[in-house]
């Protein structure tokens, strides 16, 4: 659509690509490694909403876990943790980028800030409670897919994804729950047939399920998403005149 509304070398184009190449690459790779981190304040965002949290009871919201394309005020809350982590993020990485988990992930270290965000949501297991361990896991294989894909990594990978599964069925948790079972399938496909695409399709595509399972309940971040992608899009298609390989968050 994008390139048939603007012609490669048209005016428009030439205009656009001018605009997009002014953004530093450095920024717009981490701005792209952000998008697993956006999931997890979304989700934690949901889960206030949704489930009793002692700490957060002083917000005075009434828990639903049980609705469908939340939009209200209180989510203008989800949407500035989103601003000003990304702020703060980008900040440190560029005030402080000898630090591991905050170097140019794409260029020198691809799996650094993958594990600051395991690390991260190993920590907000005490702040938003149980609930939040099943997304823990899920940050765990985001981790050890994009870090390795031997057999054993693969196999690890699925044992995370089943307890994921089986604990939010417990606790009646449907992000998780469905991601996982969505998920299941790509992870036995890569490890029976041994196939590099389906690897890589199963380090793409688990933040992609994560993203619209919490979308289904926080409509705000699916526009969100959705503009993440559009932007993507139409930079990589406006500078280097190529297709956007969306979550490829181990390229260079």
């Amino acid at each position: 659509m994008i390139k048939r509304l603007f012609p490669e070398d048209s005016n428009q184009f030439n205009i656009l690509k001018s605009f997009f190449s002014s953004f530093k690459k450095d920024s717009i790779d981490r701005i792209e490694m952000f998008f697993p981190m956006w999931c997890m304040f979304a989700f934690q965002h949901y889960l206030v909403k949704s489930f009793e949290i002692g700490i957060f009871n002083a917000i005075n919201i009434s828990t639903n876990n049980n609705y469908l394309f939340s939009l209200m005020m209180e989510d203008l809350i989800g949407i500035f943790n989103i601003i000003f982590h990304t702020i703060l993020f980008l900040w440190l990485m560029n005030r402080f980028n000898f630090f591991g988990p905050f170097k140019t992930v794409k260029s020198d270290s691809q799996t650094n800030f993958l594990l600051f965000l395991v690390i991260f949501a190993l920590f907000d297991i005490l702040l938003f409670g149980k609930m939040m361990f099943g997304f823990f896991l899920i940050n765990v294989v985001l981790y050890i897919i994009y870090r390795s894909d031997s057999i054993f990594t693969q196999f690890l990978s699925l044992i995370f994804i089943i307890i994921a599964l089986l604990f939010s069925i417990n606790f009646n948790e449907p992000i998780i729950a469905t991601s996982c079972a969505v998920y299941f399938p790509f992870l036995i496909s890569s490890l029976i047939f041994k196939s590099k695409n389906l690897i890589v399709y199963s380090q793409k595509f688990l933040p992609m399920i994560i993203f619209i399972f919490i979308s289904t309940k926080e409509l705000w971040f699916g526009f969100i998403g959705i503009s993440y992608f559009l932007f993507f899009n139409m930079y990589y298609y406006f500078v280097f005149k190529k297709k956007y390989d969306f979550l490829r968050l181990d390229l260079p």
